[in-house]
């Protein structure tokens, strides 16, 4: 079987790397040979990076015309595959055209998401548009299923994954875990620089815990935060340090705000932290109540005062912080690890080939409206 994936960016963007650059070799060892076609490369978030926005105007003037173009070819080029699967859309902002004339020419569409894509800047009619076109939807979590179902017959839920034989609990103690209170207590966080205003929820019981507690805040992305008061360690993100600066943090933190933007997300950080055996501290928002058991593999904190105490409760004791990581590498060894998710993937993709609902090069059978299913 083939699959050709058009993904949004090159392995370097963290969406594409965990939803299909990371399943290639368990796809290949399914039979399944896939070929990505990513949008965008390295040289795109380079461009993000440049202070000017006047100069990052031009850059992508120049730059996004080129690789909608190179798309263009690569749609061109397509042979008869068993299935294509589209990571949110083919040509953002413009219409659903490309995706259209798949259709039409009779290929078997599956379209992906992994964030609530549909509330931004043009995307709020485009979306039902293509969901409505696809033989199936795979989504990241319930609260994407529930508006996929509304345009798409076909839903499916794939979680978003982590390898845990990459992402794996560090051999010695990291600081702060001996039990001496003079080490430092190192309160970890990664993610996209867009996302550093998150920061700002449990800002105030860092502050608070600093007067008591060693503890520094480490932040691992591409620019470092503004945060005036907080001992912050910066860490630039790299791919092959990732894991290593997880692992040798003390505790995961991942705060959000309760809008419908953030109950679309997937958990990936809190994921990351859970795999590499450090306990968790997650605002109750979206999928991160279903990933986090409150109090055993992990802690929930809606207010400052609950972040204070769940901090405080983490920091007072060694002994809590090697309980809850062990509790937060279960659960995501149990239920989110690449091993067992790439065999249901190749599965998943096998029935939308063989069941779509376009018609495509063999006939397709169609399940009853409004089904939805979540593997397992």
């Amino acid at each position: 079987m083939t699959v050709t994936y058009f993904s949004k960016t090159s392995s370097i963007g963290p969406s594409s790397r965990y939803r299909i650059f990371q399943y290639l070799p368990q796809l290949r060892g399914e039979g399944i040979q896939c070929v990505v076609h990513p949008l965008f490369g390295e040289a795109y978030f380079a461009i993000l990076k440049v202070p000017s926005r006047l100069s990052r105007i031009l850059l992508k003037i120049s730059y996004v015309p080129r690789r909608f173009a190179r798309r263009c070819r690569q749609l061109v080029s397509l042979r008869r595959n068993d299935l294509i699967v589209i990571e949110g859309q083919l040509f953002p902002y413009l219409p659903p055209v490309a995706e259209r004339i798949l259709k039409w020419c009779r290929y078997r569409l599956a379209v992906e998401m992994d964030d609530a894509i549909y509330l931004t800047v043009g995307h709020h009619r485009k979306m039902p548009a293509l969901l409505a076109l696809a033989d199936a939807v795979i989504v990241g979590n319930e609260r994407l299923a529930a508006y996929a179902r509304r345009y798409s017959p076909e839903v499916h839920v794939v979680p978003t994954v982590v390898d845990t034989e990459r992402f794996i609990p560090r051999v010695d103690e990291p600081d702060g875990e001996s039990g001496d209170s003079s080490k430092a207590i190192t309160v970890v966080w990664i993610g996209l620089a867009y996302n550093l205003w998150y920061l700002d929820v449990l800002a105030p019981a860092l502050r608070a815990l600093q007067a008591h507690y060693p503890i520094r805040l480490r932040v691992v992305c591409s620019q470092p935060p503004q945060l005036p008061g907080i001992d912050v360690e910066f860490r630039p993100w790299d791919l092959q340090r990732e894991v290593v600066d997880l692992q040798d943090a003390s505790i995961g933190v991942m705060p959000l705000r309760d809008t419908e933007w953030a109950r679309g997300k997937c958990g990936l950080k809190l994921l990351q932290y859970m795999a590499v055996g450090i306990p968790a501290v997650a605002s109750p928002v979206g999928v991160n109540r279903e990933i986090i058991t409150n109090g055993k593999n992990g802690f929930l904190a809606s207010t400052e005062r609950e972040w204070h105490n769940c901090l405080e409760m983490l920091c007072r004791s060694p002994q809590l912080r090697r309980q809850m990581g062990q509790a937060g590498r279960r659960t995501v060894v149990d239920q989110y690890s690449l091993s067992l998710w790439g065999p249901r993937l190749a599965a998943l993709y096998r029935t939308v080939s063989a069941n779509g609902r376009g018609g495509g090069w063999a006939g397709r059978k169609m399940t009853s409206p409004g089904s939805m299913t979540r593997f397992p």
